[in-house]
């Protein structure tokens, strides 16, 4: 039986969660750098630098063969922020790059005015 990253690594929020007895939703501190972090690399793999896309490239995809054990690798931090690193991966790949565009092509739709 395959043993959980959870019993192995302790958990970032494990504190807040015995707390509460549900996830950290709000985000605590090491939560919110660990959201940073993969922010970062995605803003960074969106990018036009190709020197930024291809460090984070490496991160986000370079370890697929499922390298959970390593602290601060891709999918440790999705294991420690509930996400499924399959999912997240594919969710990632799938968006669309900036190119030569200072402006991410989504910020647009997002932040369009209201019709009057």
């Amino acid at each position: 039986m395959e043993q959980s990253l959870g019993s192995v690594f302790p958990r970032v929020d494990r504190e807040f969660d015995d707390a509460l007895g549900q996830p950290n939703m709000t985000g605590s501190p090491e939560r919110r750098l660990l959201l940073a972090i993969l922010e970062r690399a995605i803003l960074d793999f969106v990018g036009n630098d190709a020197r930024e896309l291809e460090q984070a490239e490496q991160w986000l995809f370079g370890s697929e063969q499922g390298n959970r054990n390593e602290h601060f690798s891709f999918e440790w931090v999705c294991e420690q922020l509930d996400l499924d690193p399959k999912r997240t991966s594919a969710k990632i790949k799938s968006m669309p790059r900036r190119g030569n565009r200072k402006v991410a092509p989504w910020y647009f739709t997002k932040h369009q005015p209201a019709a009057a």
